[in-house]
Formats: structure tokens, C-alpha cells, sequence
């Protein structure tokens, strides 16, 4: 590897807005003007306690419109973003308006509703600190993901690409810079956030390293 990696993790301290909306209409100008902090904690921090148990909303608008407005049709096709596709906020942001706007001139009237619980906005303080975990090579990042915390894991894999407004996670980042292990970074940036708790994609990066330095020594041991 050309560089040190060096483990980070976050934590967050969450907080009502005192904004709420009570329909549609209301719930499509929060999504518009609230800051960057709360479409994040509404979509990817929500995206991430939902999948730890299996709920299957991947956004708390979706399981909003569905609990609280009944309107299945909408909050599926806010439920088929696919949040690894999106390195920044306004970019994530813009989908989420296109749909709802989209769903707003198919069902006008749908749009005065009023649910039969508000939708509370939040948003969330983070904050970024370094570990005192380093790998300098594939075999020792190799072992230290499989002891760093879930909040390690989620920052480098999914939160650091919204910071960094890399189409990609910091793991499979730092693995590319090894032309050797690009195969590795490809597999890896691959794994689909959608279907896998963290530590389902704990255990598949393991695997992934496992069987490429395996194949790896292989490969040399054939050379010689």
C-alpha cells in the first residue's frame, strides 16, 4: 500500500427542529429547505438502524408516508433509492423531490391528506475522530476490520463518501491504490449496502480479503 490507513469512527448527537409536517404538501417543503444534516439523518443514519433489524423502509419519509399516510405506491418508490448511489447531499436531495413531485401531479389531491401522526424533522450533530488503529498493508487491515466498532465500519463504508464526495467507500479506496489488489477494491465497492447489515458486510469484506490474499499466495507460490 502507498499510505497508512488510519481508522476513524463518529458518533452523533440527534435533536427535534421543532419543524413538522402534517402531509404531503408540508412534507415535500422539508425536504426542500431543511439543512444537509437532516436529509443524512433521515435517510443514510436511518437507513442504518433499519437494517440492523430487518425493518424494510430505508428512509424514515418512506416509512412515514407508508405508517402514517397509507400511501404504499409513494413511500415504494421512495423505498428504491439506492443510497450508495449518492455522493452528496444535494444530489440525494433531488431525487427525493423528483419522486415526490412526480407522485404530486399523478395525485394531486392525495397531497392535502393529513396524517395521522406529524413527521417530526430531526437533525444531528456528528461528530469525526480518529482511532488509534493503523493498517499498513491488506493482512493487517485485514485483521483490524474485524475488531473495529460497527461506528468505525459505517463511517468508512458508507458515511465518509458523503464527506469525501467519492462514488466510492474509503476501503476499497485505499485497497485501489495497490495496482495488485484492484480486482479486491472492485469486489468490494460492489457489495450492495441495500440488502447487507454491517456486520453481514463486516463478514463479506472479510471473506473478500481472505479469498484474494489466498489466491494471492497462490499465485506466487506457482511463480517460484
Amino acid at each position: 500500500m502507498h499510505r497508512v490507513f488510519q481508522f476513524s469512527s463518529s458518533a452523533s448527537l440527534e435533536k427535534l427542529t421543532g419543524r413538522r409536517a402534517h402531509n404531503l404538501e408540508e412534507l415535500l417543503e422539508i425536504v426542500k429547505s431543511s439543512p444537509d444534516s437532516s436529509i443524512f439523518f433521515h435517510t443514510f443514519s436511518a437507513f442504518r438502524k433499519m437494517s440492523q433489524v430487518h425493518v424494510p423502509y430505508t428512509t424514515d419519509f418512506a416509512a412515514w408516508i407508508s405508517t402514517h399516510l397509507d400511501e404504499a405506491a409513494l413511500a415504494e418508490k421512495l423505498m428504491a433509492i439506492d443510497l450508495s448511489e449518492y455522493s452528496t447531499i444535494e444530489s440525494l436531495r433531488s431525487r427525493l423531490v423528483e419522486i415526490v413531485e412526480g407522485y404530486r401531479s399523478e395525485n394531486p389531491a392525495i397531497f392535502q391528506k393529513t396524517a395521522n401522526e406529524p413527521f417530526y424533522l430531526y437533525d444531528v450533530v456528528r461528530l469525526v475522530y480518529l482511532t488509534d488503529k493503523f493498517a499498513y498493508d491488506l493482512s493487517s487491515f485485514r485483521q483490524l476490520v474485524d475488531t473495529v466498532s460497527i461506528d468505525s465500519l459505517y463511517y468508512h463504508f458508507i458515511e465518509s463518501r458523503l464527506h469525501t464526495k467519492l462514488e466510492t467507500d474509503d476501503f476499497s479506496n485505499w485497497i485501489e491504490e495497490n495496482d495488485q489488489h484492484r480486482d479486491l477494491a472492485e469486489r468490494i465497492r460492489s457489495l450492495d449496502i441495500n440488502i447487507y447489515t454491517l456486520e453481514e458486510l463486516r463478514t463479506k469484506i472479510i471473506q473478500l480479503i481472505d479469498d484474494h490474499l489466498e489466491n494471492h499466495r497462490n499465485n506466487e507460490s506457482k511463480a517460484d
